[in-house]
């Protein structure tokens, strides 16, 4: 159960990844969003509803951009990881808590998981099996 948060979460982000990646298509070019007038944006929107507002965060979402969020927020994953084992000064087992954060009672009450881990996962807190007592 202790790994169940961190297999939930790098399951989303192979779910974006192949979103960005689709989003990318065979084309080397760049997503880009420029603070200038709106007639420097250039965004192809068939049902021409897309405002101008929603053309600036597309193109803050370069799938480039996505992809190396995707690679740092796994690259956080491997580093907080649950581990067993944890003990006071008398020797009385204190449970899970994370190799990178240590041990806190909290982190023992949800698992093993700590702050950084479920503040990773709280952007999915709308997809399928995303569990409450995930949440920071």
């Amino acid at each position: 159960m202790t790994e169940d948060l961190v297999a939930w979460l790098r399951t989303q982000l192979d779910d974006d990844e192949s979103a960005a990646l689709g989003a990318k298509g065979d084309t080397s070019g760049r997503w880009t969003q420029d603070d200038g007038p709106p007639e420097d944006i250039v965004l192809f929107d068939k049902s021409g509803k897309l405002t101008l507002g929603q053309a600036r965060h597309i193109g803050r979402h370069d799938p480039a951009r996505v992809l190396r969020e995707i690679d740092a927020k796994r690259r956080i994953t491997e580093v907080h990881h649950v581990v067993g084992g944890w003990q006071d000064e008398d020797g009385h087992d204190l449970g899970d808590g994370c190799e990178e954060c240590g041990h806190s009672e909290e982190y023992s009450d949800r698992g093993g998981w700590c702050e950084t881990l479920r503040l990773l996962a709280l952007p999915y807190a709308d997809r399928p099996g995303y569990r409450e007592e995930w949440r920071p």
